[in-house]
């Protein structure tokens, strides 16, 4: 028999979570053909795997990449890692729906993640096919925001959706839904989605109930209220009559940390009385997310012009800093809980000679007090800043990362790091989230076994996406394989130095196709948009 590749002599993992084992795999086209000890047959490729782990190619289970695809359809910070699926949409961001005459709200709505929008359709299906055209070098499962939604309909107001409205918006989820989204995505922090109440969420639930769409969340509130705001999610889900995704779960400022095995509960409790509900995380005390997110929801009423115009008004300034400015120390909103103005870093803008600057530092240079100078500065770019926020406590992190409902999610962009454009000190996890799982909580800290990382970032994930051919290593599956060293797999991004890829993953195939090989990157644009 002769094959297109055999992947030989390497430690199969293959993503249910059983123990490792001896096992070659055989490759034909963009299919797993044959998996088991001494596989004979022509190949006309063969990887020598010995003293290697074979594992399913990892899902990345909350991802912002179709943000860049179109600059960056490589997204080799996350093949590198042995990425080779990634779930976008998330938190409400979605590049369509797009009504014709808001493109310029929506380029402003995600600005501050350093992506420039080109907006050259309308509807979702026509956003997949020009994404299908660009190729990206990773499989992508898709969702629509719900801000999109809103945007689309409602425009960027805070203001409750009528009847008309809810109609219209489960009209274009139902076109989104036909046309390949795996459900819709919410970020109730993020204008325009924060402005929705928790009857609408539960109605668009309900519309895509009978076609199996799946809801995930950025919750209403990771801070103070971190346990309503779950209960929120789940109660969508529940009444909804759809999964429920809880995104990057965790517990936002010092104050909060305490809530989060009260957080889980909620989630243990919902499961055992049969709701189908899970969450991910991304293996950092650290997030990050754009600037203007530190400024109460109600200053992004009306959209950026508007938010322009208070943050240029002195009055509303007081107001903003009587708000949220705690002990004259601190700054607090729902989002993150209350945190040091050292404890914020300006990820990326426009000035990228302060990238890597945290609040305090810029104040002292500037001259003004932490909260003006944050202020000053998204006036002066226009809101088009991103930020890297330390809110989190490594215990907590960890203690996420081995719960048993808790798939990996970078909530990370697809860069490269070699010449072109790349955002100033983008959070690391963008470049180290995967190996730093396998590396620093499987073997250094030895949180759970090797085994049960894998399944964690692929036969997880591809079960609650119900992809039903992806995500374990068996025959007739798509060939998307990750070839690592267990000992020496490593995340080598920093907060300081995140440009930098990891080690230890010397090969990665998708589709079949060698995307890593040997440690040298091939953009093969192999990748597919899934269906679900």
């Amino acid at each position: 028999m002769a094959w297109s590749l055999l992947v030989k002599g390497g430690a199969l993992v293959d993503g249910t979570g059983a123990p490792a084992g001896p096992a070659d795999v055989a490759v034909e086209g963009d299919r797993i053909a044959a998996v088991g000890r001494g596989l004979r047959g022509e190949a006309a490729r063969v990887i020598d795997a010995s003293g290697l782990v074979v594992a399913p190619g990892f899902i990345d289970a909350h991802a912002h990449s179709d943000l860049f695809y179109f600059g960056c359809p490589s997204a080799e910070s996350k093949v590198r890692q042995g990425v080779t699926t990634e779930v976008v949409g998330m938190c409400s961001f979605s590049q369509a729906p797009v009504h014709p005459a808001r493109r310029d709200a929506v380029r402003s709505w995600a600005g501050g993640v350093g992506a420039a929008l080109e907006l050259r359709w309308e509807t979702f299906g026509q956003y997949l096919d020009a994404l299908r055209a660009a190729r990206p070098s990773v499989n992508v499962v898709h969702f629509v925001g719900h801000g999109a939604l809103r945007l689309a309909v409602i425009g960027p107001d805070d203001r409750a959706a009528t009847p008309d409205a809810l109609r219209a918006m489960e009209r274009l989820l139902g076109e989104a839904l036909d046309a390949g989204a795996f459900g819709f995505s919410t970020g109730l922090v993020y204008p325009p989605s924060a402005y929705a109440d928790t009857g609408e969420l539960i109605a668009l639930a309900r519309a895509m109930a009978p076609r199996q769409g799946l809801y995930f969340s950025h919750i209403r509130g990771e801070s103070s209220m971190l346990e309503a705001s779950i209960a929120e999610a789940i109660r969508i889900g529940e009444e909804g009559g759809v999964g429920a995704q809880i995104a990057h779960v965790k517990a936002a400022g010092r104050e909060n940390w305490a809530k989060m095995d009260a957080a889980l509960g909620l989630i243990d409790a919902a499961r055992a009385r049969g709701v189908d509900v899970s969450g991910d995380v991304y293996p950092y005390h650290a997030g990050s997310t754009k600037m203007d997110n530190l400024l109460p929801a109600w200053v992004h009423d009306g959209g950026i012009e508007r938010l322009l115009e208070r943050l240029a008004d002195r009055a509303t300034r007081r107001r903003i800093v009587e708000e949220c400015l705690v002990d004259g120390e601190r700054w607090r909103n729902v989002s993150m809980g209350a945190v040091g103005f050292d404890e914020i870093q300006i990820a990326t803008c426009a000035r990228r000679e302060l990238e890597g600057l945290n609040l305090a530092a810029l104040a002292r240079q500037t001259g003004a007090a932490p909260a003006e100078a944050m202020m000053t500065l998204l006036l002066d770019e226009r809101a088009t800043v991103a930020m890297v926020v330390f809110s989190q406590s490594p215990d907590n992190v960890a203690r996420v990362l081995a719960h048993p409902a808790i798939m990996v999610g970078s909530d990370s962009i697809g860069l490269f790091a070699g010449e072109g454009p790349r955002p100033g000190k983008p959070h690391p996890r963008a470049y180290g989230t995967f190996p730093r799982v396998l590396g620093e909580y499987a073997r250094e800290q030895r949180l759970f076994p090797l085994e049960t990382a894998v399944h964690k970032m692929t036969g997880m994930p591809a079960a609650r996406l119900r992809l039903t051919d992806r995500g374990l290593v068996r025959p007739g599956f798509a060939a998307d394989l990750t070839i690592f060293d267990p000992a020496t797999v490593k995340d080598e991004a920093t907060f300081a130095e995140p440009h930098r890829y990891p080690t230890g993953i010397p090969w990665v195939i998708v589709n079949g196709a060698v995307a890593v090989d040997g440690g040298r990157f091939h953009a093969a644009g192999t990748g597919r948009v899934l269906a679900p």
